[in-house]
């Protein structure tokens, strides 16, 4: 099907990411002073790796280096599958719930960082990773019930995958850590089989 006159087109999505990376690097730099923290790098205000890596993880969790080249494949995907479906008529049916889907799943992206590695909370690591696979499952459904549209869901299926992989590992993690910000935990000793060698 030709692009031509679609008025949705790459460089929106190119820049719609480039928003979302601006705001949540400035939602995690923001709460990161507010604790009185000191940012060394950039890459600290996605992630902070070494406190990732201080705390007792299962073997499901992946290691600190994957989640950025995975990130990256995730958020490039659903992008080209919002614009898709941007650029259907407006009163297709399905897809303002689509939208409203994504905007929710995109807020908690941006979220993300700031309340895990700025609060230093597995359990808000948890929960808005369980919300963003619960919102990813139902946009995958809209997609195909509603939009009739396969490659719109297929452009959420490395999210999907990833998503089912990082709460596994973000129960365990809750479980098994202090929540700084709630102060709360660890709630459960890990099982010697089921945790990762720390380094």
């Amino acid at each position: 099907m030709s692009e031509t006159g679609r008025p949705w087109r790459w460089y929106h999505g190119l820049l719609f990411y480039l928003l979302v990376q601006g705001l949540t690097f400035a939602l995690s730099g923001l709460v990161n002073r507010w604790q009185g923290r000191r940012i060394s790098s950039p890459g600290q205000l996605l992630g902070d790796v070494s406190y990732f890596e201080a705390l007792r993880q299962s073997i499901f969790a992946p290691p600190a280096w994957v989640f950025g080249p995975a990130w990256t494949v995730n958020n490039l995907s659903a992008i080209w599958g919002l614009l898709r479906v941007l650029n259907k008529p407006v009163n297709s049916k399905g897809r303002t719930a689509y939208l409203v889907l994504q905007a929710a799943s995109w807020l908690d992206y941006i979220i993300f960082s700031a309340a895990y590695f700025g609060l230093r909370s597995p359990l808000n690591a948890l929960l808005l990773t369980l919300f963003m696979l619960g919102l990813t499952v139902a946009s995958v459904l809209v997609a195909l019930l509603r939009l009739r549209d396969t490659l719109v869901a297929l452009s959420l299926a490395t999210l999907f995958l990833w998503l089912l992989l990082a709460s596994t590992a973000a129960i365990f993690q809750a479980l098994w850590n202090h929540d700084a910000f709630y102060g709360v935990g660890p709630f459960a000793e890990p099982p010697p089989r089921l945790l990762k060698r720390m380094k």
